[in-house]
């Protein structure tokens, strides 16, 4: 592994259309890193990070090219050159997927008792568009809504969020988390020593912290990551 593979990372950032940042988020590697991978500052690139990249759902079609050279274009296995026509021959064959939506709200203010449906009703999207421009898996995200007003401007009073349930990666961003039989979507920052500032982007909620260890208590659990929404205007 060389300089040749931070080159690679590069060109696959850039044809996906994604910022360092954006990227990061995805895969779980530091901006700082992937800059030095990028600009062969690095040049080793060690396996856990390469699997970070090879496995994720919307980077695993440059897993051959990125560590051998070569493509197979005809099981799925290209170069970022090959985008273009990988897309288009996709987007026909793609059939739309039926996501989960719970009618029950994730409160972005005091907090709603919400439970969850055992039959909720679904939304139809397209795998392809989830993989490749959201970055998921389509089996491991599920539609709701936010109610409360704490985390405005960026989620509105009413909003259809989309939530990752894979957070084996815990980076800084909007999650929804289970407190005491209430369901609320706060934005999470990792800070040192292992503790998380519970924040709304709403200035008005003041600030709160916990640890990593009570993430998966019986109190307060992680469900998921919030990737993408759909609002009111």
């Amino acid at each position: 592994m060389s300089t040749t593979v931070g080159l690679k990372i590069k060109s696959i950032r850039e044809a996906e259309g994604l910022t360092r940042s954006q990227l990061s988020d995805l895969i779980g590697i530091s901006t700082d890193t992937l800059a030095q991978y990028e600009t062969g500052r690095i040049k080793t690139i060690g396996l856990e990070k390469l699997d970070k990249i090879v496995n994720h759902d919307r980077f695993h079609k440059y897993a051959l090219w990125l560590v051998s050279e070569k493509t197979e274009p005809e099981v799925g296995q290209i170069s970022p050159s090959d985008l273009n026509v990988y897309v288009q021959t996709h987007k026909k064959d793609s059939a739309h997927i039926q996501l989960p939506f719970y009618e029950i709200s994730a409160s972005a203010g005091v907090g709603l008792l919400a439970e969850v449906e055992e039959r909720p009703k679904t939304i139809s999207f397209e795998p392809y568009w989830l993989r490749n421009e959201i970055g998921v898996c389509p089996n491991n995200v599920f539609l709701m809504l936010v109610d409360g007003d704490s985390m405005q401007p960026t989620l509105k009073n009413g909003s259809m969020i989309m939530v990752n349930r894979d957070v084996d990666n815990l980076s800084d961003g909007v999650y929804v988390m289970r407190h005491d039989n209430n369901l609320l979507v706060k934005r999470l920052q990792m800070l040192p020593g292992g503790i998380i500032r519970v924040k709304s982007d709403n200035t008005m909620y003041d600030p709160w912290e916990i640890t990593k260890s009570q993430l998966d208590g019986e109190e307060l659990a992680l469900i998921g990551r919030v990737v993408w929404t759909g609002q009111k205007m």
